[in-house]
């Protein structure tokens, strides 16, 4: 089975590092029905639950599909040059690191590797350490927590501010990560907010020019998908005392589809419909 596996990067800083090697070279991967299957929006991703043998920690499998059979042809292509020019897998360890190294809370990486599961091009594999959490902010938003709805509320009222401290702190820190949805932070079992999907997180430029760095910053909130009373909230948290109408302006811009300039203005001029999130 080794021989079929593509640039393994097994993190040998690890504990499981060991049982990561013997894993991946048992081949026990392949077989996804002997693990528990979690739901996912994006056809693009099979994400598994189980125990890593020799080590019993609970671990994630993600796999990106090279062709994702869920999308139309456009996007299956587009998916397919993506995943060329970018090993989703190694991209999101290696984002996963970097946040680490910066404070930010995120899930552990254990490795990343390449491998054909009987069509022509590789999928890529992402294992990393599950985080202890029972829901996501967006389970919050959606009142899927199991709660009482006025004990939800209060609950994802008393996370806004901690959600604003944390992305705060990424930006202080010169990092975005391009896809603030609440579904992709997780509340762990200690209260606190875990930041994944991280395989775009990236180095933020213009950092001599803070304002002008401040500008694309607002710019990583656009998919923020929080109602406008927590919104307002949050901005207000995350501005401090920067926060002022020009800043919340070039925040609505951003929201509005600015870093699409041919879509934001078709939506300016009532051509297309805004998008929802749910």
């Amino acid at each position: 089975m080794t021989a079929a596996v593509h640039r393994l990067l097994v993190l040998d800083d690890q504990p499981e590092a060991a049982a990561v090697r013997a894993f991946v070279a048992s081949g026990a991967w392949r077989n996804a029905a002997a693990f528990q299957r979690l739901a996912t929006r994006n056809p693009r991703y099979e994400v598994y639950a189980f125990d890593l043998p020799g080590a019993g920690t609970p671990c994630i499998l993600k796999i990106a599909q090279a062709t994702p059979a869920g999308h139309r042809f456009a996007r299956r292509l587009e998916a397919l040059v993506s995943h060329l020019a970018h090993d989703p897998a190694r991209r999101a360890l290696r984002g996963a690191r970097r946040l680490a190294q910066n404070g930010i809370p995120t899930f552990r990486p254990l490795a990343c590797w390449t491998a054909r599961r009987g069509g022509i091009f590789r999928d890529s594999f992402l294992l990393y350490a599950q985080i202890p959490a029972g829901h996501s902010l967006k389970d919050y938003k959606l009142g899927a927590t199991g709660l009482e709805p006025a004990a939800n509320a209060r609950a994802f009222d008393a996370l806004v501010a901690p959600l604003a401290d944390l992305v705060a702190d990424l930006h202080r820190r010169g990092l975005r990560h391009d896809d603030l949805a609440c579904g992709n932070f997780l509340v762990g079992t200690d209260g606190g907010l875990r930041l994944i999907d991280v395989d775009h997180v990236q180095t933020a430029r213009l950092r001599r020019w803070p304002r002008l760095k401040r500008c694309f910053d607002l710019n990583d909130l656009r998919r923020l998908d929080l109602d406008d009373v927590r919104m307002d909230a949050f901005l207000r948290r995350y501005l401090g005392a920067d926060d002022a109408p020009g800043w919340r302006r070039v925040f609505a811009f951003w929201r509005a589809g600015g870093n699409r300039p041919f879509r934001w203005l078709r939506r300016r001029l009532g051509l297309r419909r805004a998008s929802v999130r749910a």
